[in-house]
């Protein structure tokens, strides 16, 4: 009973990996690669290299979510889909990487 505030703190600053990674999908709110040139980058390794863009913002905006997603999207890069979203997941990072775009 003494240290349950303490046990509450510690629930309370965990965060699930899974809720993190179906709200930046959902709503779309990508890492910020931190400059035109990297959201350059990053575009053209997701179009080439499935998912490596991906992890590179994710990486670069400190974003676990991100990283997870690249992953994913390198693993299912060899069905179609995989590969179009990171595609889309890319130009998403370029649109940030400008300033240009805000999540939905």
């Amino acid at each position: 009973r003494f240290l349950e505030p303490v046990f509450e703190r510690r629930k309370e600053a965990m965060t699930n990996p899974c809720d993190e990674v179906w709200r930046e999908i959902t709503h779309q709110d990508v890492a910020s690669p931190g400059s035109q040139l990297m959201g350059i980058l990053c575009l053209i390794l997701n179009i080439f290299l499935p998912g490596i863009g991906s992890i590179v913002a994710g990486f670069l905006g400190s974003k676990t979510s991100t990283i997870i997603i690249g992953v994913i999207q390198l693993l299912t890069a060899w069905i179609v889909l995989g590969w179009l979203w990171s595609v889309w997941w890319g130009i998403l990072i370029f649109m940030k990487g400008n300033s240009g775009y805000s999540s939905m």
